[in-house]
């Protein structure tokens, strides 16, 4: 069987902290707002947003305030969740009922002083009801994170789930025996390599907490699962052993990762605990037993196995017992990982020589095709928190890259550029 089925990448969440004045003014009644976070392309709630109003600063704060409302709309249009309005469009015919986004810029902090502040708030209309208000004191460099800041709060109020805007994805990046883990912002921004040790570096994972990144790596001469402190940067392996060391995953509580080892022949799966022990060995068999994912509750595993002869998707318990078959067709399913919400599965699926995105719920049903071969190879799917986002590595422009897939509407955009090759991406949590 092909080497690459062990191009696994895998799921967790992300480290930003945001060090910012906030003050939530509370809204009445909040679930009256909530709206559907699954809902169809057709079915947008409409939302006005307007530039915070500067009144000092100059043209520095008029630059800020232009910053502001870019990346505010941008996250809101990332999101799938809103139909932008014009102001022409609230003059003169408008919706009978939407939300407005507005603030006030009192300037940028100057001379060391962070006594200028910006306000942003969410109002219902017709009406302009209040519902959410914060207060924020940004320098220059925090203008972006502000946005995100504020637009996730924006969409944890009105879907009461969680949104992409704060979320980040850790990637791999390089060719041949020289890779290093990299890390993105969810809109591409904020690039910053992890890792610079010119060996391979594969598979990175964020775990649950925002706070570690585990990841394989031959930084010690022999194949190794190693964490990264997100933080300090600081790196320590967890196990090293003869063989592979393929595709750590996070346990939801944190405590553990499972990963595949082939150190007694054919590649099995181990629960390891974070200081290398063996917590158990999941699976015995001459087949290979490759690329496993937790579910969300920590019950259950996906997993890839050529036992049947093909590389077919299986779930198993978290004791290794339970193996049922998840996947009956395409030539060769690999790279599966649970949604968010623990209803549905993504995984590639090979027909011929092209690898495409397949969607399947848990039961085995409703299999459904979401990338076509114009996009050529699409592998390495990973959820974002919202449970509608994926990222994925493709080769279209002849060189992976990876793309952001809304498995609601279709529509794609391209995350990273650049003549290097992107793989194995996971979206933090």
């Amino acid at each position: 069987m092909s080497h690459d089925i062990t191009r696994r990448r895998i799921a967790g969440p992300v480290i930003a902290l945001l060090l910012l004045l906030a003050a939530v003014v509370p809204a009445a009644a909040q679930d009256e707002y909530i709206m559907r976070a699954d809902r169809s392309g057709a079915e947008l709630t409409d939302i006005l947003v307007q530039p915070p109003q500067v009144l000092a600063g100059g043209a520095e704060a008029r630059a800020a305030a232009g910053t502001l409302d870019a990346v505010i709309r941008a996250d809101l249009d990332y999101s799938g969740l809103f139909r932008l309005l014009t102001r022409d469009q609230v003059a003169g015919k408008a919706p009978p009922s939407h939300y407005r986004i507005d603030g006030v810029l009192e300037g940028l902090p100057t001379g060391g002083t962070a006594s200028p502040a910006l306000t942003l708030r969410l109002l219902s209309e017709p009406g302009g009801q209040e519902l959410l208000a914060k207060r924020y004191q940004p320098g220059p460099d925090r203008l972006r994170a502000t946005a995100h800041h504020f637009v996730e709060q924006v969409v944890r109020m009105l879907t009461d789930q969680p949104g992409i805007s704060l979320s980040r994805v850790v990637f791999s990046r390089g060719s041949g025996d020289r890779r290093d883990i990299w890390c993105v912002d969810y809109d591409g921004e904020g690039l910053l390599r992890l890792t610079s040790n010119r060996t391979l570096n594969l598979f990175p994972s964020w775990s649950p907490d925002n706070k570690q990144i585990a990841f394989m790596s031959f930084r010690q001469g022999q194949q190794g699962t190693y964490v990264l402190e997100a933080a300090t940067g600081t790196v320590r392996m967890v196990g090293e052993t003869s063989g592979s060391n393929l595709g750590p995953s996070w346990h939801p509580g944190g405590q553990e990762l499972v990963v595949a080892l082939s150190k007694a022949g054919q590649p099995d799966i181990y629960r390891l605990g974070l200081d290398g022990h063996v917590i158990r060995r999941l699976t015995v068999a001459e087949s290979i037993e490759v690329s496993p994912s937790w579910s969300p509750s920590g019950r259950d595993l996906v997993f890839t196995s050529d036992r049947t002869g093909s590389p077919q998707l299986y779930v198993m318990d978290a004791d290794g017992t339970g193996s049922r078959r998840l996947t009956f067709e395409g030539k060769y399913n690999d790279s599966a990982e649970w949604s968010p919400r623990g209803d549905r599965i993504v995984y590639a699926c090979r027909e011929q020589e092209i690898t495409q995105l397949m969607l399947i719920e848990t039961g085995g049903e409703n299999r459904r095709l979401l990338t076509d071969t114009s996009w050529r190879n699409c592998e390495d799917p990973s959820w974002a928190p919202d449970g509608r986002h994926v990222v994925f590595a493709s080769d279209r422009t002849g060189v992976f890259k990876l793309y952001v897939l809304d498995v609601e509407d279709g529509s794609i955009r391209q995350l990273t550029k650049g003549g290097e090759p992107d793989t194995t991406p996971d979206w933090s949590q």
